[in-house]
């Protein structure tokens, strides 16, 4: 994407409901298409699971539903003011469940490599949202396995596809852990170069100038979603793709 507390949270149902129009269609996993292995993002939280941690994650459940029934089939980009406004208070309280403190470091150290990620929610206008003139097409962030071509540590692919992957624009970019304030965990995202496909044939390709560069901070990190928050003041909702 172009860069781009923790205290116990009373969780109460969103009451709104959403027209049918703007919920989402089912993320089953397709036939053919193999499992991935499971992330080990859980495994790296502070303490083992307890009472508390169970309820957290049965409530972030509800809450990724609540996020993908009220960001519609489009990104979140033609949402009126007011959705915008209910789908901030949402991410507000996912925010506070996040289950790792290790929001950075896992894009880097392996954890995500083999990892693809759909755009559930943005509020940027620009192309990371998708949306590319009139059309809005889908989004991904696929991280490069480590033996992947051009693969590496924090390495990793946006793809937007138009017109089921007819027309495809990928953008390549490196991560790296920059620190912790109390914005959150920060990530440096330097972008490599962008490409343009149709029917799966590249068309160009076209490198960056050296150093562009974006700061992603990090809210949320955990089996099913990630939300990061830009410098440019857009926040990013992805769901993990199985």
């Amino acid at each position: 994407m172009h860069a781009v507390a923790s205290a116990p949270v009373r969780f109460a149902p969103i009451a709104r409901a959403v027209p049918a129009h703007r919920r989402r269609t089912s993320t089953a996993v397709k036939p053919g298409v193999p499992r991935r292995r499971a992330s080990s993002i859980a495994a790296r939280a502070s303490s083992p699971k307890n009472a508390s941690q169970v309820i957290n994650a049965a409530k972030l459940s509800v809450l990724v539903d609540d996020l993908r029934a009220a960001s519609g089939d489009a990104n979140g980009t033609d949402l009126t003011e007011e959705d915008r406004s209910e789908v901030e208070s949402i991410l507000s309280v996912i925010e506070s469940l996040c289950p790792t403190d290790n929001r950075a470091e896992v894009h880097v150290d392996g954890t995500l490599a083999g990892t693809d990620w759909e755009l559930i929610y943005t509020d940027s206008a620009g192309n990371s949202s998708g949306k590319i003139g009139p059309f809005v097409g889908k989004v991904k962030q696929v991280f490069k396995p480590a033996d992947a071509d051009g693969g590496g540590p924090g390495t990793y692919t946006n793809v937007v596809e138009l017109f089921g992957g007819v027309f495809t624009v990928k953008l390549d970019a490196v991560a790296e852990v920059v620190g912790k304030d109390e914005a959150g965990d920060k990530l440096k995202v330097t972008f490599v170069d962008t490409s343009v496909w149709v029917l799966g044939n590249e068309l160009f390709r076209k490198p960056f100038p050296e150093g562009r560069s974006g700061t992603w901070v990090m809210k949320h990190v955990s089996e099913t979603l990630r939300v990061l928050r830009t410098n440019q003041g857009n926040v990013f909702a992805l769901g993990r793709v199985e």
